[in-house]
């Protein structure tokens, strides 16, 4: 069942293998987040952070002998055969609608059925339970919540939660819970099982975060997409700090800083371009009609760089590139 999952981040502009990996497992590269953003995928960043690459490649590989992905000098691309698999493969196993990256869908998964259990086994009173989970982590996480909810409000709040949520994804969840004298299906069996589950945990998290209630603390809140560093070379940058004195100070390459910036752009950060690329640079890239080949645009802009290209392909793809007054 993983090639119905893989197949459907491929279509008819090549794509490399590694990069449709790295966005699945959450690998925050600026390349693999830039061809996620190129490919309008950049939402399912981390879906699958256990995913082995073995796994992966087997997959891709099975695609390739069946006909439905082929290989080109810069990446694979679907076939007819592999535009048609597509369509069944979406139906066999279905991408989790309500999911963002930011949610900390796996970080989560295990203190909410951990913690479920607890509230379960408090409200009998009982002691004498096997915790569903043995990391060690997720125990002293959940343990940490019960000491400061009231046992009571939160089987309240998680009861209104559920009601809030449409019943098959309340059905979904309440299929994987562990309680006292109830035993759901803890472990899906299938793929198509687990981003159901994905899915209904999503949705939840979704509720969580409005209402910010005891179990938003057990979520921990939204996870910040743009590293601390970025987002202090970012706040530099925009007080008017040049970058080799950001280098400098923050004992980083040049390379990196730049890279700092690029990850606030793709991740929707106000980056100001006025300060990152000269007059004469931004004026030419004004006048730009095909955008998405970078070397091109090395090629025939003056004194234009890497980084400023790159910048300015990410804004242009968001719809952020500000038009520059004649």
């Amino acid at each position: 069942m993983l090639p119905d999952l893989v197949i459907q981040f491929f279509n008819t502009q090549p794509r490399r293998e590694r990069s449709v990996f790295g966005l699945l497992t959450g690998k925050q590269t600026i390349s693999i987040l830039y061809a996620a953003l190129s490919h309008h995928q950049l939402q399912w960043l981390r879906l699958y952070p256990g995913l082995s690459k073995e796994a992966f490649l087997a997959a891709v590989a099975r695609l390739e002998a069946q006909k439905c992905l082929a290989a080109t000098e810069t990446g694979l691309v679907l076939t007819g055969t592999g535009q048609k698999r597509q369509i069944q493969a979406a139906q066999k196993v279905s991408l989790p609608a309500y999911y963002q990256p930011w949610m900390r869908v796996d970080r989560f998964a295990p203190r909410f059925f951990l913690a479920v259990q607890v509230l379960s086994e408090a409200s009998y009173h009982s002691q004498a339970y096997r915790p569903i989970s043995t990391d060690w982590v997720t125990q002293q996480a959940v343990k940490r919540w019960y000491r400061q909810i009231r046992v009571q409000t939160a089987v309240d709040e998680l009861t209104n939660l559920f009601d809030r949520l449409s019943e098959p994804l309340a059905d979904v969840l309440a299929a994987n819970l562990i309680g006292h004298n109830y035993a759901g299906q803890h472990q899906p069996a299938t793929l198509q099982a687990h981003f159901a589950s994905v899915n209904a945990l999503a949705a939840l998290i979704q509720k969580i975060a409005a209402t910010k209630n005891q179990w938003y603390a057990l979520w921990g809140g939204p996870q910040e997409l743009v590293t601390r560093p970025a987002q202090a070379t970012l706040k530099q940058v925009q007080a008017g700090v040049d970058l080799s004195t950001i280098a400098a100070q923050s004992h980083r390459k040049m390379s990196t800083v730049k890279e700092h910036l690029l990850l606030a752009a793709i991740m929707g950060q106000d980056v100001p371009i006025i300060k990152l690329i000269p007059p004469a640079v931004r004026h030419a890239l004004d006048r730009v009609d095909q955008w998405q080949d970078h070397q091109a645009l090395l090629a025939t802009i003056p004194d234009s760089e890497f980084f400023q290209i790159r910048l300015f392909q990410i804004l242009k793809m968001q719809g952020r590139w500000p038009r520059v007054a004649t």
